[in-house]
């Protein structure tokens, strides 16, 4: 018989922490809308919350080395044509997706620093105004 272990612990509100068998992995975001970072990537679940309708997929994959190798054949046999500029693109996506995760984690932190009372409430208005008297100083 196999026997399953999971434990989740809420460490700021929209931030879990979440221990298996299997490994350890951060979970992000409000209810609705969540980013799992863990060994096998980073997934995005996007739902309806209440309902138990919802969906999962992922941002970044991680694939063991005999997975990768196996895709690259594939993928080799597929690209028979020249590499154009327009792939480079659609290949170079994945940074900006990380740009995204990241500004969203900033935004969830924020708000969850001054749930707490890390910073105070006019923190964010306090800091662009002492920006914009510097850049003023400076006579831009």
């Amino acid at each position: 018989m196999p026997i399953r272990f999971r434990r989740t612990f809420k460490i700021l509100p929209g931030v879990k922490v979440n221990v298996s068998k299997g490994g350890v992995s951060l979970t992000l975001g409000p209810r609705g809308l969540r980013f799992t970072f863990g060994k096998n990537g980073i997934t995005r679940t996007i739902g309806i919350p209440g309902t138990g309708i919802s969906e999962t997929s992922y941002i970044a994959k991680n694939e063991p080395d005999s997975e990768k190798e196996e895709n690259a054949k594939k993928n080799s046999r597929k690209r028979k044509r020249q590499h154009t500029e327009e792939d480079d693109d659609a290949v170079g996506c994945f940074p900006c997706g990380c740009i995204v995760f990241l500004v969203f984690a900033a935004v969830v932190g924020y708000f969850a620093a001054i749930a707490y009372g890390i910073i105070p409430r006019t923190y964010l208005s306090d800091a662009l105004q002492n920006v914009t008297q510097w850049l003023q100083n400076l006579g831009l």
